[in-house]
């Protein structure tokens, strides 16, 4: 069985990584077992999705620890082992990094590069939230949790200490449903989009973008006034995702837009 390499390569923007991860599937193949690549990022993961898409010969599963997650691992497997596999295990756990943030506010950043200060390995670390002013949870595999459980230190000037969590004993970012919503606005700029799928005012969206907190199509986007297409992806953290459905022009110069909450 061969897969078609050339194909899946061609002219994509990630063509080294996706090298990488045609190296799992073909190990996956000859060796009839699940071979899990390293957390990847979500546009790679969408890359990955598409390219990899209609292969008669390879399952692919993707897991981050919940339905939201943006950074996955993926999980490479013969597709008629996965017919005759009632389990795979994951091999994925979750961190609890406990301390008092009440007057020395963190980001996610911070927790993300205190990890990476601990555990050298970028790619051992999946997605990264905040505990209310306690601290942070993540998802990261199991080496990486093991060889930091119990790690004391200090954030700043905060004192943390690193817990081990099962997946069932962390607090999962709040999943809302899917929502179709519908606005007319006077532009395409995403502040304004933003502001009208998020439900938040137009300076608090400028705020967030200036603080780097939003991102189009998974890059970080630091331009309010940037304009948005049909088929565009806008990410707020802690918000969730808007896909741009569809744009039309109204009769009297303004825009219909056609948005999914996700």
């Amino acid at each position: 069985m061969r897969l078609p390499k050339e194909k899946i390569l061609f002219k994509s923007p990630f063509h080294k990584e996706l090298e990488t991860l045609l190296h799992f599937a073909e190990k996956a193949l000859s060796e009839r077992t699940a071979i899990w690549s390293p957390f990847l990022s979500a546009q790679l993961i969408e890359e990955v999705k598409d390219r990899f898409n209609n292969l008669n010969d390879i399952s692919l599963l993707f897991e981050g620890g919940f339905p939201s997650a943006e950074r996955k691992r993926i999980c490479f497997l013969r597709s008629v082992e996965e017919m005759h596999s009632p389990s795979i295990e994951i091999p994925i756990k979750g961190i609890y990094i406990k301390g008092n943030f009440l007057f020395d506010r963190a980001k996610q950043s911070d927790f993300r590069d205190l990890i990476h200060e601990l555990h050298d390995q970028a790619d051992d670390i999946g997605d990264i939230w905040l505990i209310r002013d306690r601290g942070a949870q993540a998802i990261c595999t199991k080496k990486c949790a093991d060889s930091i459980n119990q790690k004391i230190g200090k954030l700043r000037e905060v004192e943390i200490i690193i817990h081990a969590l099962d997946l069932n004993e962390m607090e999962i970012p709040f999943n809302r449903p899917e929502k179709v919503i519908n606005t007319v606005e006077a532009s395409t700029r995403i502040d304004a989009i933003a502001s009208a799928g998020f439900g938040l005012s137009r300076s608090k969206i400028i705020k967030q973008i200036k603080e780097g907190c939003l991102r189009l199509n998974w890059a970080l986007n630091d331009q309010p006034s940037k304009s948005v297409n049909i088929g565009d992806l806008i990410h707020l953290e802690k918000k969730g995702s808007l896909k741009i459905l569809n744009i039309d022009k109204t009769k009297k110069e303004r825009w219909r837009i056609k948005l999914l909450r996700q």
